[in-house]
Parts: C-alpha cells; sequence; structure tokens
C-alpha cells in the first residue's frame, strides 16, 4: 500500500465534507467495492480495506484532527498542543505513569522453612 494516502481522496469527497458526506460516500463505494460482489475483481479487496481505513480515520473527529495536522505519517504529528493544553508537569507525570512499574506488584519472596516455628 502507499505510504502517502489521501483519504478524501480515496473516499472521493473535499476536505470540509461533513460527517454525513463521509458516511454517504463510505456507503456507495463499500458497496461498489464489497469483495462479495465484486468476486471476479481481484483489486475489490484491497480497495475496501483502504475505504475502511479512510472511513475509520475520518468519521471520528479527533483521528480527522490528526489525520489534517498531520497527514498520513504519524511521524508529522506536533505534540506542541498537548503540551499547551496540559502543562508540561502533568504530561511528566503521564509519562512517569506510562513508563513506571508502579503497575505491577513486588514479588514478596516466603520466608525460609522453619524461620518462624
Amino acid at each position: 500500500m502507499a505510504k502517502n494516502k489521501d483519504y478524501y481522496k480515496i473516499l472521493e469527497i473535499e476536505e470540509d465534507a461533513s460527517e454525513e458526506e463521509i458516511k454517504l460516500a463510505y456507503r456507495r463505494l463499500a458497496k461498489k467495492y464489497h469483495p462479495d460482489l465484486n468476486k471476479t475483481d481481484p483489486k475489490a479487496k484491497e480497495k475496501f480495506i483502504e475505504l475502511h481505513e479512510a472511513y475509520d480515520t475520518l468519521s471520528d473527529p479527533q483521528r480527522r484532527k490528526i489525520y489534517d495536522q498531520a497527514g498520513y505519517n504519524p511521524k508529522n504529528i506536533d505534540l506542541s498542543d498537548l503540551l499547551w493544553k496540559y502543562n508540561s508537569t502533568r504530561f511528566r507525570e503521564m509519562l512517569r505513569r506510562i513508563y513506571a512499574n508502579d503497575y505491577r506488584t513486588p514479588y514478596n519472596k516466603p520466608p525460609p522453612e522453619g524461620m518462624y516455628t
């Protein structure tokens, strides 16, 4: 699959399309490229998967915002909004919780036999 995908072109819609327009375009194209309806076309399954991926991204407002900002390449995401929205102390605390081993319960070794008898 291509590295640079334009989900708007895949769904054949404009970039300012509403959620309803996205839904209608997806349904129309999904019927057209559904693998069960196009058993003779070998590329129909790939096209259907692309359509589903595009719809999943553009139908969710949060994912659509990230896609509009960064495009298909997740390395292009600008985290400055995250740092600005939440102060850096809270952001550091979130990272500490993600990478800390606090969620693991420590293993307590039982005492040697006969120690307390």
